[in-house]
């Protein structure tokens, strides 16, 4: 029997943006306890916060944009998820050692969720201020590994530690154009660890047209 979940985060304004920038902000438009004949409400927000993906147009001019995938794209049957020991990684950047349990995993996996615990601390100035980052050398050694992967996920604000910012751009680069890998950052990871046994996960990014990156919200069906 399956059992499904959700792998994201609902959209507030008490989470913090990357380098505690702009939040998510609700509008009450109008309200039944005051009068209005119904509820009704509006939002605005930074394509890049809360779980969210990012698109190669996100660090290349010429990158591919939300509308050049196909729903397909967004369907992973073949999830595998590492755990790493944030405390043993050197200068906030994860590197190919600390990802070398990713050796163990099926060469099939089409989306890969890396757990550094960091979910953990989401509402700590720690989440955004000593958040880790991936190293540029990851994408390529995680490619070679896995060649059908489409995405990397993981529970940091961003792959980009705001200690290695300009290395985060290039590592950003490295996942998103040169290795056709997507990014999906702020995962919630919360309820699942290297034991969880995935089926399919699916990500529903909100549907901008050509859009750099896209809030989203993830499901997964895990088997029991």
């Amino acid at each position: 029997m399956s059992n499904w979940i959700f792998l994201s985060y609902p959209l507030n304004d008490q989470a913090f943006g990357y380098g505690n920038g702009e939040r998510f902000k609700l509008n009450r438009l109008t309200d039944i306890s005051k009068g209005n004949t119904s509820n009704n409400t509006s939002f605005q927000m930074p394509t890049h916060y809360g779980t969210h993906i990012d698109f190669p147009f996100h660090f290349s001019i010429d990158g591919k944009r939300s509308t050049d995938y196909k729903a397909v794209d967004f369907v992973f049957n073949y999830p595998s998820l590492i755990e790493i020991n944030a405390n043993e990684v050197i200068d906030y950047l994860i590197s190919n050692k600390d990802l070398l349990h990713a050796q163990e995993l099926s060469n099939n996996t089409d989306l890969l969720i890396v757990k550094t615990g960091f979910c953990n601390k989401r509402y700590t100035e720690d989440y955004w201020k000593n958040g880790l980052g991936f190293h540029k050398e990851t994408a390529a050694f995680l490619k070679d590994k896995f060649p059908h992967l489409k995405a990397i996920a993981f529970d940091l604000i961003s792959l980009n530690s705001y200690q290695n910012r300009e290395h985060g751009r290039e590592a950003h680069k490295e996942f998103l154009s040169k290795n056709n890998v997507l990014i999906i950052e702020e995962m919630d990871l919360t309820k699942v660890s290297k034991q969880t046994k995935f089926k399919q996960v699916i990500v529903s990014p909100l549907m901008l047209d050509e859009a750099d990156g896209a809030p989203v919200t993830v499901f997964a069906e895990l088997n029991n």
